[in-house]
């Protein structure tokens, strides 16, 4: 056995020498056939004989192949992903950071706020076959004194932005945007597309108190946008071709993302309060498409207050809730120092879903709020060759899942 997967490494690693072409089709790479596999096709393994040409998965014959390699009965799924994060914006221990994301199988992160003069430097790091594939927004939209406005106030402080800002003010249009009226949110946005974002972020907190709140400085950096310009933030976005991905920390703020038409709930809401959602803001995301992002595993920090079961006991309820309506559910970490690999254990523990149903949370749902116009995610005719090859079966064994993983593939390029 050891002599064969020695063999293995060897033929995978020579066919993947030109693997930052295979993205593009590159003519001139190998055909791989791929023998005795048990692929997931989102329900179920399937053994089949599966092909890779041009850095594509086909499931029809390609023709000879160059390369045969035995698969030997183990499982393949598509990569994992996290869909919140924010740990990818400076050179600060981020080797250590991307090998966590890979060698644990997360290929796909979605960086819910950079500030583009950080992350511009180390940008080299990603997007390419071998490398971790992020996409990012940057400065997210908020009112005054709200929030990240506070932690970007802390950080100015603590020296991190040293060289490129030195005042809370100049950061707006990088660490933030403030939107306080309808005239900002027109003469301010052509500024916000200059960015280039990948997407549009919002932040909602405590919108059913925005009138108390928007003027009491003891609130400072715990407050949003007026709910009221959500829907015109949503239509302007969607105008410019960009989705929106609402950060939400109330119930309310949940019902004002869903019924202004966002693309995408960034937080499971209700973490730190523990109140439920209306089943009815939850059928309707159900009805309009809008994913929701766990982020669940954030009520951990708060394992020594005297409600802490209570608040995990309302997470629980919402979980099912939104499940129950149909919701699609992503996991999403939000935990800086970790990643999805934590979040996933969590909701593990949390004994809401099947071993299906977290698979494809983790894969296909999460991948797809990283990267929805992209053939990632699943095992498809003519997706990416991206995937992990396990030697258990995750719908039989799945709490230590990265565990398993014996090989990982990422567009036709071998990276363990």
């Amino acid at each position: 056995m050891c002599r064969y997967l020695i063999i293995t490494v060897i033929i995978l690693f020579a066919f993947s020498c030109n693997g930052q072409n295979y993205a593009r089709k590159n003519k001139n790479s190998k055909r791989i056939q791929l023998n005795n596999g048990h692929w997931f096709n989102g329900k179920i393994f399937e053994k089949k004989t599966v092909w890779v040409k041009e850095g594509l998965l086909h499931f029809n014959t390609i023709g000879e192949a160059d390369t045969v390699i035995d698969l030997s009965g183990k499982f393949v799924i598509p990569p994992f992903a996290d869909a919140h994060n924010h740990n990818l914006e400076s050179k600060y221990e981020l080797q250590e950071r991307i090998a966590a994301y890979l060698d644990n199988g997360v290929f796909y992160v979605k960086l819910l706020s950079t500030i583009k003069r950080r992350i511009t430097p180390v940008l080299h790091n990603y997007n390419e076959p071998s490398k971790l594939d992020v996409r990012m927004t940057h400065a997210p939209l908020t009112a005054k004194d709200g929030h990240p406005i506070g932690v970007r106030k802390r950080y100015l402080y603590r020296g991190y932005y040293r060289g490129m800002f030195n005042t809370l003010e100049e950061l707006e249009f990088h660490g933030y945007v403030r939107i306080d009226t309808e005239q900002d949110l027109e003469q301010k946005w052509e500024r916000v597309l200059e960015s280039k974002p990948d997407f549009i972020k919002i932040n909602l907190l405590y919108s059913e108190e925005y009138e108390k709140r928007k003027d009491d400085s003891i609130y400072f950096g715990r407050k949003g946008l007026n709910p009221k310009f959500v829907s015109k933030i949503v239509e302007k976005a969607h105008a410019a071709n960009l989705k929106v991905s609402a950060h939400v920390e109330t119930a309310y703020d949940f019902h004002v993302a869903v019924t202004a038409g966002v693309d995408e709930v960034a937080h499971l809401p209700e973490i730190s309060h523990g109140q439920p959602i209306n089943r009815k803001d939850a059928a309707l995301a159900s009805k309009k498409g809008i994913r929701v992002v766990t982020t669940a595993s954030l009520v951990l920090k708060r394992q020594k207050q005297p409600n802490y079961q209570q608040l995990v006991a309302n997470i629980v309820f919402n979980l099912k809730l939104l499940q129950e309506e149909g919701v699609e559910i992503a996991i999403g970490s939000d935990q800086y120092n970790g990643n999805s690999v934590g979040e996933f254990q969590f909701l593990y523990g949390l004994d809401v879903f099947t071993n299906t149903q977290l698979l494809n949370m983790w894969t296909r749902n999460a991948t797809k709020a990283v990267f929805p116009r992209r053939k990632v995610g699943e095992l498809k005719e003519g997706y990416e060759a991206s995937f992990l090859v396990l030697n258990k079966n995750p719908l039989l064994e799945i709490k230590q899942i990265n565990k398993h993983i014996t090989m990982l593939i990422k567009q036709g390029v071998l990276l363990k």
